[in-house]
């Protein structure tokens, strides 16, 4: 029994010694990890103070232009949009731009003052909608974000039966011509 005990520890001296000096193998892969994660914590470091600066900078500028200045700003973009697409259209029709140049250029201008136009628009919405909401009293309803003109100019759809990929009930929509205001 005292020749297992024997043979059991020299068994465990000797595991021990090979695990130690496996480890003390891995001894300069240990010491380059060490020295690439220092590197890479400086380097994040450097990284996160160079993030901080540029959003206090970006609060500091943004503090500046209030969202009126930022509507106003978008409005005049779709609008000098509009007036190069509209130059280009002349030259087209002067004979100074080919069709493809033409095509090309056009939609991509129409297309940009649309997009302007759409934000602006939907800008603006939002920002009557934040002037009103202090005035409202109670609970808002998501009918009452929008902008009713008068309450006879509306009419409920009809039940719409079948799938359809957009809400059918308790829905009003404007009646265009003499019926309401004209909203389009």
């Amino acid at each position: 029994m005292i020749k297992d005990f024997e043979a059991e520890k020299e068994m465990l001296m000797a595991r021990n010694r090979s695990l130690a000096e496996f480890n003390l193998s891995k001894e300069p892969q240990l010491a380059k990890g060490k020295q690439c994660l220092q590197v890479l914590s400086e380097t994040g470091a450097t990284l996160c103070q160079r993030i901080e600066n540029k959003v206090s900078l970006h609060k500091q500028q943004s503090s500046d232009t209030t969202a009126e200045t930022t509507l106003a700003l978008l409005q005049t973009a779709a609008a000098e949009s509009e007036e190069e697409s509209e130059a280009i259209a002349e030259k087209f029709l002067e004979g100074n731009l080919e069709i493809d140049s033409f095509l090309e250029q056009f939609t991509a201008r129409r297309k940009l003052t649309h997009l302007r136009r759409v934000k602006a628009d939907k800008m603006a919405e939002i920002l009557t909608r934040q002037h009103n909401a202090p005035r409202q009293n109670s609970v808002s309803s998501p009918a009452q974000g929008h902008t009713h003109h008068a309450a006879s100019s509306y009419i409920p759809l009809p039940p719409v039966t079948g799938s359809v990929p957009y809400p059918t009930t308790g829905m009003y929509m404007p009646i265009p011509g003499p019926y309401g205001p004209n909203v389009f």
